[in-house]
């Protein structure tokens, strides 16, 4: 058989399980590159309550989207919500339906709390980086720059 032309543009995962407190099953966390395209990304299902309550900002521009999870009606986060504060007042802004929050370069952001409904609450990370980094403290973003081992495939 003949191998295919653009094989390389299909990547699986990195995938990781339970990835962080409130994340279930399994995670796609590609904060080094993985994609070469100058991206990252994270995908998370959040079906407890999760926190990341430490201010905090990037050189690089980052996209937050929440959406609900049932792929019929992504708009209904079945009575959840999310709470994203920005810039150095943490504006606190209440998302109670799919959204996506732009952050823009040294925009200073968090604490984010998701709090799911009786569902799960899709929470994806975009940021314009092939590299992640933050101004957060080293112990904070350690997990972030080495992350465990991808789940195999």
């Amino acid at each position: 058989m003949a191998t295919k032309k653009y094989w390389r543009n299909v990547i699986k995962g990195p995938f990781f399980r339970d990835l962080e407190p409130g994340m279930a099953g399994t995670s796609i966390w590609a904060h080094h590159n993985e994609y070469k395209n100058g991206t990252t990304l994270g995908y998370h299902c959040v079906n407890t309550l999760y926190q990341a309550m430490e201010t905090h900002s990037h050189p690089f521009h980052e996209t937050f989207v929440f959406l609900g999870s049932d792929p019929m009606n992504i708009n209904d986060f079945q009575g959840g919500e999310v709470r994203v504060c920005l810039g150095d007042e943490k504006e606190e802004q209440v998302i109670t339906s799919a959204a996506a929050v732009t952050i823009p370069a040294g925009l200073p952001h968090s604490p984010v709390i998701i709090k799911p409904g009786r569902a799960p609450i899709i929470f994806i990370e975009i940021s314009t980086t092939s590299g992640y980094s933050s101004d957060m403290d080293e112990k904070m973003v350690e997990v972030l720059r080495n992350p465990p081992e991808p789940l195999p495939d």
